[in-house]
């Protein structure tokens, strides 16, 4: 992936339910796994599923009559790149800048800071 683009919120719920399934998924698969509070026809899943293969998320493979969908990375991999973005657009590519607002905005718990002293040692030593 050249050029990253960024998935919309409804794009990401159709993503985090590929992701949740492991394995290809149907559009009707994907339909009866969505919140009851998002009640979107087959057509609106369709056009988010083609957004997705134009970002390149996805690959579709014809199987019978349905398309299978299965993601083209990772959720760790999507998470990376979105953390890096958001470092890159807010901190001015700062990550001292994210951990100082972390540390400003007094909600790291005991253990988040002992998580995060724990991977920069770890890090450090590599």
């Amino acid at each position: 992936m050249t050029k990253w683009l960024r998935m919309s919120d409804a794009e990401k719920q159709i993503m985090d339910i590929i992701w949740a399934t492991g394995r290809p998924v149907t559009t009707s698969e994907i339909i009866s796994k969505l919140p009851e509070d998002k009640a979107w026809k087959q057509s609106t899943v369709l056009t988010f599923l083609a957004r997705l293969m134009d970002k390149n998320m996805i690959t579709a493979t014809r199987i019978g009559k349905a398309n299978h969908y299965e993601p083209c990375i990772t959720e760790q991999g999507y998470l990376n790149i979105e953390t890096k973005q958001f470092i890159k657009e807010v901190h001015r590519g700062s990550v001292s800048g994210l951990i100082s607002a972390l540390c400003d905005s007094e909600d790291l718990t005991k253990e988040d800071i002992e998580d995060l002293m724990k991977r920069l040692k770890a890090q450090s030593e590599r």
